[in-house]
C-alpha cells in the first residue's frame, strides 16, 4: 500500500465550504478519493467550495488517481468557487495562469511566502 501523500489543513478561520490540503509526495487513488469525499460533502449541501492545495513537493501521481478524478469531473467542474495553489514551482503558476481563463472556477497562484493571502483570498466576498 502507497503512503498517503495528503494531510488535510483546517484553515485558519473556520469556514465549511474550505477544502484544504497538503501535497507532500506521490498522489494515489486514495487521496483523490478523500479529496472528492471532501468536496462531494459540500456539493451535497448545495453550496460551492474553496479549495486550497498547498504543494509542498508533488512527486507526481497514480494514473488510478486521474481516472478516478476523470470518473468524477462533472462534479469537479462545477464544485469550486475558488482555487488557490500555493507553492513555489514555476509551473504552478503558469498552470494557473492557463487554467483561470478556462474553467469555472476562479484559480489563482499564491507563493508559500504568501500563504496568508491565499487564505483572505478564499475567504474574501465575492
Amino acid at each position: 500500500m502507497t503512503e498517503s501523500a495528503i494531510r488535510f489543513i483546517e484553515p485558519p478561520t473556520p469556514n465549511e465550504r474550505i477544502v484544504a490540503l497538503e501535497i507532500d509526495g506521490h498522489f494515489t487513488v486514495d487521496d483523490m478519493k478523500a479529496a472528492i469525499e471532501k468536496l462531494q460533502a459540500i456539493v451535497d449541501r448545495g453550496e460551492k467550495a474553496l479549495m486550497l492545495v498547498d504543494m509542498k513537493s508533488f512527486d507526481g501521481f497514480e494514473l488510478g488517481a486521474m481516472k478516478e478524478k476523470m470518473q468524477h469531473m462533472r462534479m469537479l467542474w462545477s464544485a469550486m468557487d475558488k482555487y488557490a495553489v500555493v507553492g513555489d514551482k514555476r509551473w504552478l503558476e503558469i498552470w494557473t495562469k492557463v487554467a483561470d481563463p478556462v474553467t469555472p472556477m476562479r484559480v489563482k497562484h499564491f507563493h508559500s511566502a504568501n500563504m496568508d493571502d491565499a487564505w483572505a483570498w478564499l475567504n474574501a466576498p465575492d
